[in-house]
């Protein structure tokens, strides 16, 4: 299924979603249509929670482009040489230097507050429901659902940004202040919670999230957080309740012809139409056609670490799914990215590829981890790792270790069985290892690299923002 629906752009032109766009925004932004004229069907609804998707879904802060260049480029798993894009690599990225971040904060916002205006209409939304309430709860549920992503992304991204729980309606209520971070995780916790509480057991419409991927977000905002036992609580209900599970062989959590399968906890949908598809085949798979053999050549913009591919033993079944292939590209010895392969892609912006954001192998890494730092590498500890690794064609790994290897274990299974899915950096940022892992990987250090800057363009607009610290 595809969420890009086009329509949902006239209705943005009135919720005043341009956060980061212009500085001459007018006092009052409801020049182009009247909010009286929406929610007045359950079309209305569909209509507004689709815009939601739409900015995370398209180029260029997208998952499937500005999420992945950056991301998958400052750690040890990706890199990029061409343009300015090699600024990632060589962590010389600026407020002003490349796009990236400020896109994704964009992005983020717009679909934030494409949430807001779903959420402030719980009173006509409710008034098209039932007597059961199932239609406004489950409507309301998968507002707070997008919202609480947004926010979650954002203040692990940046820190203290700014929390927006209403449509801004004027240029005053755009220009706010940064929240604390406690601030921002506290709403965080608060629409996931709801989102489990009002979302449906399964979901409404494929691609859409259920109270099981609400509940599974929020094993990750408490691991995230440091309060292990509510994370070991949650990700043990998600593991023994839910209807995930491990999908095998590895490759078939990826094939295309196998997408929204019992593995996804939350997507993001695609379709093979221009303008409406991923464009990661694009972007990832080097310029040899028969090389790559995904049916149509790409631009090889990324490309994964020879050291990435060098961690993997030869006997993990990840291997040949997470690169295009086992040998270097025959002209200039790169490893591409081998997770998102659709050889009937029918352009740069066409390929079905949908793009996984949470997995049901996270959880079970996450229970692992959880457990861990609550009672030690313990027997059910053990089994939840080995849960992934066995999946992979690994040898299970022995009881016996200390809490600290376990932490190492859990930290490297996370690396290789997540690789280039934009997990990376904000695993060694949670367990405090990204300075040690850029060091390793010959990468420079500096504290800034904790955080990403704020947009030039988005200091320009505000009277309050402050740029994070070293940019």
């Amino acid at each position: 299924m595809n969420y890009s629906i086009k329509a949902f752009f006239g209705a943005l032109l009135f919720l005043g979603l341009t956060v980061s766009c212009s500085a001459d925004l007018e006092e009052e932004v409801f020049s182009q249509a009247s909010p009286t004229a929406y929610f007045n069907s359950r079309g209305d609804v569909r209509t507004a929670l689709n815009g939601m998707y739409d900015p995370i879904q398209q180029c260029c802060g997208s998952y499937s482009q500005g999420r992945s260049f950056l991301l998958n480029t400052v750690i040890d798993e990706g890199t990029m040489l061409a343009g300015n894009w090699g600024n990632y690599e060589k962590l010389i990225y600026t407020a002003t230097s490349n796009g990236e971040p400020n896109n994704i904060w964009a992005s983020n916002y717009l679909s934030i507050n494409a949430a807001n205006f779903v959420l402030e209409n719980e009173d006509k939304i409710r008034a098209l429901d039932g007597p059961a309430g199932t239609f406004a709860n489950s409507a309301l549920g998968e507002a707070a659902f997008l919202r609480a992503v947004g926010h979650f992304d954002n203040v692990r991204m940046w820190g203290a940004v700014p929390l927006r729980t209403s449509v801004a309606k004027t240029t005053a209520e755009l220009d706010i202040p940064r929240s604390t971070e406690a601030e921002v995780y506290a709403q965080v916790l608060a629409d996931f919670t709801f989102a489990a509480a009002n979302l449906p057991e399964a979901p409404t419409e494929t691609g859409r999230p259920s109270s099981w991927s609400a509940k599974a977000y929020l094993a990750k905002v408490h691991l995230t957080l440091g309060d292990f036992p509510a994370a070991v609580s949650f990700a043990q209900d998600v593991i023994d309740n839910g209807p995930y599970e491990l999908v095998t062989p590895f490759a078939a959590v990826f094939d295309v012809t196998n997408e929204n399968n019992a593995e996804v906890i939350f997507d993001i949908q695609y379709a093979r139409v221009n303008l409406e598809g991923s464009r990661m085949a694009q972007l990832s798979t080097g310029n040899n056609t028969a090389f790559t053999a995904f049916g149509r050549g790409g631009w090889g913009l990324q490309i994964a670490e020879t050291q990435l591919f060098e961690k993997y033993l030869e006997v993990d079944d990840r291997r040949a799914t997470t690169f295009s292939s086992l040998l270097p590209h025959p002209t200039n010895g790169f490893y591409y990215y081998g997770k998102w392969r659709d050889p009937q892609g029918v352009s740069i912006d066409g390929h079905e590829n949908n793009f996984i954001v949470y997995r049901f192998a996270d959880v079970l890494l996450i229970h692992a981890e959880a457990l861990n730092e609550v009672n030690g590498p313990t027997p059910q500890a053990y089994a939840a790792i080995n849960q992934v690794r066995t999946r992979a064609g690994l040898a299970g790994l022995e009881a016996g270790g200390s809490k600290e290897q376990f932490q190492d274990a859990v930290l490297y299974e996370r690396h290789l069985e997540l690789a280039l899915e934009q997990h990376r950096w904000f695993d060694l940022k949670r367990t405090g290892q990204l300075k040690a892992s850029l060091i390793a990987a010959g990468k420079p250090w500096d504290d800034r690299y904790l955080l990403f800057p704020i947009g030039q363009q988005e200091l320009d607009i505000s009277s309050q923002l402050v740029q994070n610290p070293g940019y």
